[in-house]
């Protein structure tokens, strides 16, 4: 069995329409040694998605924001699932 590292952390995107930001989803191989591993020269690190930044909380109301952050927490998992689905390991 290969260990599989997720990694992620939101960033600017463009300056040029706007201040869009997203959170892109990668992939590395967790028997790597990590100087490897973070060294850019070295490119063992895969770009797998590029999600978008959910909407901030309003403020207006704590209903409002609790809604919010549900529609977040259930948006993340689905992609997750896509995304490292087809890694999941099945015995024979």
């Amino acid at each position: 069995m290969v260990p599989i590292i997720g990694l992620s952390d939101q960033t600017h995107v463009t300056n040029f329409s706007g201040d869009k930001k997203a959170w892109p989803v990668y992939m590395t191989i967790g028997n790597i040694l990590s100087h490897t591993r973070n060294s850019p020269a070295k490119m063992s690190v895969l770009l797998v998605a590029l999600l978008p930044v959910p909407q901030k909380l309003t403020g207006e109301s704590s209903r409002a924001d609790e809604t919010q952050r549900q529609i977040n927490a259930h948006s993340l998992r689905p992609v997750f699932d896509l995304v490292f689905g087809p890694l999941h390991y099945v015995s024979h």
